[in-house]
């Protein structure tokens, strides 16, 4: 059994009537997730002001910690973070400007024939993301993660990157809002995380679709699949099979599309995968 990763070295602290405030990143570019750790006797509970959201710190290996993002779509500036303790001998308070930068993202052009064709329509795409907006509206105050933490859907090649710019058969400009991977049909996608499935069925452009709540407003989402093997409502561990890639809804080819959301924002997969996350039991 592999020991945990310890928590790394914070890159700044601040410090309040014997409360510790960790900050894990100095700046987030577009797409990026930021850890905040607080640490300190007499916390009862904490939340932190950010980007308009009041976002809970929840209890896990010793501290207090707040998942945070600046979506693929945020624009670049400076941003006021706020973070509060209420403690038994009162309240801790700790502010400071974040800065967020532009991120790197590639163009892309693609030409859709057949009935993909026929899905490359601002009004379609609109109406399906208004619709995930709504499925992932729902926030819980505690991860629903365990210690197996976030991996990989599946083991393949990357074929197309998060947060490029597209434009389809010269009329359509979009954006990526996740990352893909090459799967011949029929390949097994595993749950990224544990968690409880949000949704699962059909969507025009992402075609046979399932989207797992992991928690705190974090989702993930599993498009084109030939074939789902969850229902709504159920719930997954780490790594079990969702269901077989394909090629259906607004594809050109058999392949996984995956996505990741954090409070109604787009951010990078990946970033998530290259953080370390402290150890929950929940689930």
């Amino acid at each position: 059994q592999p020991q945990p990763a310890p928590r790394p070295i914070p890159l700044s602290g601040q410090f309040a009537v014997g409360v510790q405030l960790d900050w894990h990143f100095a700046s987030l570019s577009q797409g990026e997730l930021g850890l905040l750790c607080l640490l300190g006797g007499g916390i009862r509970s904490a939340q932190v002001y950010w980007l308009g959201e009041i976002v809970p710190f929840f209890r896990a290996e010793g501290g207090w910690y707040a998942l945070l993002a600046a979506g693929m779509e945020t624009l670049p500036r400076q941003v006021p973070l706020v973070a509060r303790a209420q403690l038994e001998t009162g309240a801790a308070t700790f502010a400071r400007r974040v800065r967020i930068m532009p991120g790197m993202f590639l163009r892309e052009e693609f030409t859709l024939q057949g009935a993909a064709a026929g899905l490359v329509d601002a009004d379609i795409e609109a109406a399906e993301m208004a619709a995930i907006a709504e499925m992932t509206a729902r926030t819980s105050s505690a991860p629903l993660w365990d210690a197996a933490g976030f991996a990989l859907p599946l083991p393949s090649a990357f074929a197309s990157p998060f947060g490029s710019f597209r434009a389809m058969n010269a009329s359509l400009r979009t954006r990526h809002t996740g990352w893909d991977q090459h799967a011949a049909t029929g390949t097994p996608v595993r749950a990224m995380a544990a968690g409880r499935v949000a949704f699962a069925g059909q969507l025009a452009i992402r075609g046979s679709y399932a989207l797992i709540d992991h928690g705190l407003g974090l989702y993930t989402g599993y498009a084109h699949f030939s074939a789902l093997q969850v229902q709504a409502g159920q719930t997954v561990a780490a790594g079990q099979v969702i269901g077989l890639s394909g090629n259906t809804g607004r594809s050109s080819a058999p392949h996984l599309h995956w996505e990741l959301r954090w409070r109604g924002r787009w951010v990078n997969g990946l970033a998530l995968l290259e953080m370390w996350l402290p150890q929950t039991d929940s689930g």
